[in-house]
């Protein structure tokens, strides 16, 4: 590194050393849980220590509690943005708050106010200035309405998880106040202090909390007999093991009906008051449940001078994923322990819980953790919890403002642990036993690969942020989870690149010089330029504040290798040299500003890889090996990259009249991210009726991602025979939208299809046999103005020999309540020419005909009278009812419809109103209204029956009703 700039980073942080600030907050908390009525009552009394250099005339007070108010509150706002409904429809009597609120500074009422855009912030105004070096003592009644979970805080029946539930001082630093509304996509910043918290409820409730038990004895006593119950239920065979769960399980269900009745009667319940103490730490948390099955262990630090004590608390219906819970802890504690420094503090602690703020959420000493599908999982939200406990505990960074600076390097740690613990199984990682180890799929999916497949899905797109945002600024939760994601694999790529030793000397540094204060970005980027002689300037400008990617390829032509970078990331780049019978000769870092450069190669180099280890998050992997061999996997596997690999799926269940069933195989290369621009699919079955082989051959080519209006863009080559059917399909798709807006949304389609039809095969009524060749356009645009109401437009073209086909459809979408939606979709279209038109391309009255065999339709023949073709009943032209004397009913004239579906919560499904026309057809309108259930239509008012238009026995209904399985890609019709 310079020499100047090094001697200016340090006189830099020397003077930042010296500003250094933080306040301190001493909480005194007195709360009763009522938990029939799932209210708190408390009293706060606080002692607040102005540290800083400033006077201060008044304090920001956050009120969270408040977030589940109303409508209008933060929280419920950014549900909406994201696309979620979860709070905007829960019940009123589901919802929560804090109120009774009275401050005292100095035992003088003080004035106080809420937040002009927020209600669960409020300033209170100090009777007199708070100069430097004083405290003064604020204190609060305060009442909680608790919440149904929704987000982190609240109830589930008699379960409660008390988590941002008292009044909190903002953190006031160098940068001024921060004051913040409570987010779901979004954590926190608070100041560190001591919390001296007593709280009373019904004695029967098992309760763990941030800190110590205080002159507890009794309390303490009462869960080492549950821990012993406990702890002897996990060394049972499997078989007794779930033989008591399933006992346990039919109590607390017994006993929970009862915990219903018992909150209408007027029995008092007999009470208890713990008493919890914790100092150093920046937030409270506790949780408490009746029927938690309690398991205790303990760990010994390195020093092996103090012990932690081990807590888990789990419900019995998820008592065997849990039943290694204690040592999911204890190699947590363990292991961040010996990368970053000794746990500080003398329980850890996992409740299971009912929370929706991801997988699980951390607090000081305790994390509560959602139910998960595999043990692997819980285990891996289990360990990236009580890592929260270095990242935001004890190192307590904005992670508003810095999501990336905890999130990010606890998932790096979690990278590490996964690594040292199950490095003898290949660091797999199994979300779903039977499906990864029995049937071996996916049974070599790693930590790693998870990881690199959400940066590479993101990577490249427009919609991409940096990472050093606020957290209300991320677009959609999946730009937030690279806070996690990107962090963490840069992380561990740096970590190969510097070396573990190296690491862990920057990483316990800045652990030790931050623990029990408040970190910013830029004392982490000192801590690396502390302890290195080159520049690291490239990883945090690239990997925190752009949206770089790297992409690097590697060629050899003749003796020459050649290393190209077509990324926007300049990284140092670890390439592995091999002789030709495949044994690693050596392997170099290199590094240049230029595009291409040629490599120093060993002279008996016969193949040359990038990457070997496959730690670098290069976003197109398929070209960073000279030498690429064929690999197969069945169904899927973790892919090599630097192989072709071919997945290969059983094909058995494919049925259709013409063909019967048509058993195969589906083979494919592609269609994931790091695999380059191509994707290929290969269908090949056995035709069982005819016998001979069918099947088909699809290539997807992607568009350019850097110099095109479209963002994505697709074109494709599709051949195939199925059906009666033989043809050809080129097309192309694109869309067009603004960077980080989800609407409009624009999509353009063109294709070309060459279709040859077998009479023999095809229902005459629907389908013209012999040669067609087909354009067809497409324009749409979509308009998402709010979660509760969307509009699509599309104007469309096809066109034939004889035949010009115009179509407009429109549809809109309007919510009105949870379960009351109305839809409305109309058409209009027109031949422009109708010299010939095939039948196939004909506008129906009750139905749409799938002309170009997009669809897996199972009978296109006309044979089966129960399995008609006209399949698109939700989505395709006309009119849900049927013409009993022409169901067939079709023009090559003007055509038009509208529908109206409408939702309601009385019913199952949804009624119907339809109506369209054409100057072909006897009657001037058609319409028709009934019931949707699911896949059945049941019409109950024809316009234009004859006899009776409404329903006047069962024969009527049963005549006319229709159903339509439709699948994805497949239609059953009758």
């Amino acid at each position: 590194m310079n020499k100047y700039l090094l001697w200016c980073l340090m006189i830099t942080a020397t003077i930042s050393g010296q500003d250094y600030f933080q306040q301190h907050v001493a909480y005194d908390i007195s709360v009763e849980l009522n938990d029939r009525a799932h209210t708190l009552s408390a009293y706060e009394k606080l002692t607040y220590t102005n540290n800083s250099p400033d006077t201060l005339e008044f304090i920001w007070f956050h009120l969270w509690p408040n977030a589940y108010k109303n409508d209008s509150t933060a929280l419920a706002q950014q549900f909406l943005r994201l696309g979620s409904t979860r709070f905007k429809y829960t019940k009123e009597k589901d919802r929560g708050y804090i109120d009774s609120l009275d401050f005292l500074v100095d035992g003088v009422d003080a004035e106080w106010n809420f937040h002009k855009d927020w209600i669960d912030v409020v300033k209170v105004i100090l009777p007199k200035p708070l100069i430097p070096g004083r405290n003064i003592i604020i204190e609060t009644p305060f009442f909680v309405k608790l919440p149904k979970v929704i987000s982190r805080l609240g109830h589930t029946g008699k379960h409660y998880e008390i988590t941002q539930w008292y009044p909190k001082p903002a953190v006031y630093d160098k940068d001024g106040w921060h004051p913040m509304p409570y987010l779901n996509m979004g954590e926190f910043y608070s100041e560190f202090g001591s919390f001296d918290v007593r709280i009373t409820l019904p004695k029967h409730y098992r309760i763990m909390a941030t800190g110590d038990l205080i002159n507890s004895e009794k309390e303490l006593a009462w869960l080492d007999s549950l821990a012993g119950i406990g702890d002897s239920l996990k060394r049972l065979n499997d078989k007794d093991f779930k033989k008591v769960i399933k006992k346990l399980k039919k109590e607390r269900k017994k006993n929970t009906k009862k915990d219903k009745s018992d909150t209408e009667t007027d029995i008092i319940p007999v009470l208890k008051t713990v008493h919890f103490r914790q100092d150093r730490v920046h937030d409270f948390a506790w949780f408490a449940d009746q029927y938690w099955i309690v398991n205790k262990g303990e760990l010994w630090l390195k020093d092996s001078t103090r012990q932690v004590t081990l807590w888990s608390m789990y419900l019995p219906k998820n008592a065997e994923m849990w039943r290694s819970s204690v040592e999911y802890l204890h190699d947590s504690g363990y292991w961040y322990s010996r990368f970053y420094g000794n746990y500080p503090y003398n329980h850890i602690t996992a409740v299971d819980g009912d929370m929706s703020a991801g997988g699980g959420m951390e607090y000081p000493n305790i994390t509560v953790i959602s139910r998960d599908r595999s043990k692997d999982l819980l285990e891996y939200v289990i360990m990236h919890e009580v890592g929260h406990n270095w990242f935001y505990g004890i190192l307590g960074n904005n992670e508003r403002d810095h999501t990336w600076l905890d999130e990010g390097l606890n998932e790096y740690s979690n990278i590490r642990y996964w690594e040292k613990k199950y490095s003898d199984r290949n660091n797999q990682f199994v979300m779903q036993d039977i499906i990864q180890n029995k049937l071996g799929v996916g049974k070599n999916f790693d930590i790693h690969l998870f990881h690199y497949l959400s940066i590479a899905a993101i990577a490249k797109s427009r919609d991409a942020q940096p990472l050093d945002i606020s957290a209300n600024e991320n677009f959609a939760y999946a730009n937030y989870g690279q806070n996690y994601t990107r962090t963490a694999v840069m992380m561990r790529f740096l970590e190969h690149y510097l070396g573990e030793q190296k690491i862990d000397q920057i990483m316990q540094d800045f652990y030790d010089t931050w623990k029990f204060r408040h970190p910013q970005p830029d004392d982490l980027r000192y801590s690396f330029e502390k302890h290195l002689d080159e520049d690291i300037s490239w990883f945090f400008e690239n990997v925190v504040e752009n949206t770089s990617y790297i992409d690097f390829s590697i060629t050899k032509k003749g003796n020459i290798f050649s290393l190209t970078n077509s990324g926007t990331f300049n990284v140092p780049v670890e390439v592995g040299y091999y002789d030709k019978s495949g044994k690693e000769i050596k392997r170099s870092w290199v590094r240049t500003d230029k595009k291409t450069m040629t490599l120093e190669a060993p002279t008996n180099a016969t193949s040359a890889t990038i990457d070997p280890d496959q730690l670098m998050p290069d976003v197109e992997r398929h070209n960073n090996s000279t030498s690429r061999g064929i690999k197969t996997h069945f169904i899927f596997d973790k892919p090599s990259y630097y192989d072709r690999d071919i997945f290969i799926v059983p094909w058995l269940f494919s049925y259709n009249t013409y063909n019967g069933f048509t058993p195969g195989l589906y083979v494919w290369e592609g269609f994931m991210p790091g695999y380059g621009k191509t994707s290929l699919g290969l269908n090949l079955m056995y035709d069982s009726k005819n016998n001979k082989p069918v099947g088909s051959l699809l290539a997807l080519i992607k568009g350019s991602d850097q110099f095109s209006i479209f963002f994505p863009s697709v074109y494709r080559i599709k051949i195939g025979t199925m059906a009666g059917r033989r043809g050809l399909q080129l097309g192309f798709s694109g869309t067009i939208k603004k960077p980080l807006t989800k609407s409009p949304v624009t999509k353009i389609n063109a294709d070309l299809y060459y279709h040859h039809l077998n009479g023999n095969a095809l229902d005459p009524d629907l389908y013209d046999p012999g040669d067609h060749n087909i354009v067809s356009l497409r324009f749409e645009k979509s308009w998402y103005p709010s979660i509760f109401k969307d509009y699509y437009v599309s104007v469309g073209l096809k066109m034939g020999d004889g035949f010009i086909k115009s179509s407009m459809n429109s549809r809109f979408t309007f919510r009105m309540a949870e379960k009351i939606k109305t839809s409305l979709s109309a058409e209009a279209g027109s031949f422009l020419l109708s010299e010939n038109v095939p039948r196939q391309y004909r506008y129906y009255l009750s139905g749409t005909v799938d002309p170009e065999f997009e669809q897996l339709v199972i009978d296109r023949t006309g044979s089966s009278s129960n399995l008609k073709v006209l399949y698109n009943t939700y989505h395709g032209s006309g009119v849900r009812g049927i013409v009993l004397e022409d169901p067939l009913l079709s023009t090559d004239d003007m055509f038009w419809y509208v529908k109206i579906d409408q939702f309601l919560p009385i019913l199952p499904g949804n009624l119907f109103f339809d109506i369209a026309g054409s100057p072909d057809f006897e009657e001037p309108q058609y319409v028709s209204a009934g019931f949707v259930l699911g896949p059945i239509i049941i019409p109950i008012y024809q316009s234009w029956e004859t006899g009776s238009r409404v329903p006047n026995s069962f024969e009527w209904i049963k005549n006319r009703f229709r159903i339509a399985l439709v699948f994805p890609n497949i239609t059953i019709g009758r």
